[in-house]
């Protein structure tokens, strides 16, 4: 005769509901945090990627020796980085639109300090960009030409729905992008 043996492989429901009510907790838990920590993490993307684009522009300028230019739009909430075209000087008529990149992709953020000042002086940036005309060029050299730039230093603020706020700023020798966030008192790298 065969005997009847109980399996004591694989879980019991009861050990399943357990598992499920665990795994909600935590989630639970963990909604409220990222609630806080998304807008942070929007405007450190569109800092970084308007970094880039200057980064772009100015080594772009460099190898294809012709100006390139990035040119802000603070009321569509953009900014289009140019070629110059074939011959080579900006605002020419020939300029070519190589990308637009739009702040509606960083949801709640957008150009701006939050009230927090210029890392210069501390005085307004009112629409967020110290470029003067809101463009910055880049000569075949990779410095900003300086009639486009406030001072020795043009930047681009943005922020965000929470009273955060970074920037991307470029020295017009071309030195080189530097990012900074408000920490709650002052500008820090």
């Amino acid at each position: 005769m065969k005997r009847l043996m109980k399996s004591t492989e694989g879980i019991t429901l009861i050990e399943l509901v357990v598992v499920m009510c665990i795994l909600a907790v935590m989630v639970m838990i963990s909604i409220p945090n990222i609630g806080r920590w998304l807008p942070r993490y929007r405007l450190r993307s569109a800092v970084r990627d308007m970094a880039s684009s200057m980064q772009l522009a100015r080594l772009a300028a460099i190898k294809e020796n012709r100006e390139w230019a990035i040119q802000f739009d603070t009321d569509a909430q953009t900014y289009t980085v140019w070629s110059s075209g074939a011959d080579a000087k900006w605002l020419t008529g020939d300029d070519v639109a190589i990308s637009t990149t739009s702040l509606i992709d960083y949801p709640n953020v957008s150009f701006g300090d939050n009230g927090y000042g210029s890392l210069l002086n501390g005085g307004d940036v009112g629409d967020g960009v110290t470029f003067k005309n809101n463009y910055v060029i880049f000569s075949p050299d990779g410095t900003a030409r300086p009639e486009y730039v406030d001072g020795i230093v043009g930047s681009a603020y943005f922020q965000n729905n929470r009273g955060d706020a970074a920037c991307a700023r470029i020295h017009f020798t071309g030195s080189g992008v530097e990012v900074r966030h408000w920490n709650g008192n002052s500008w820090e790298p």
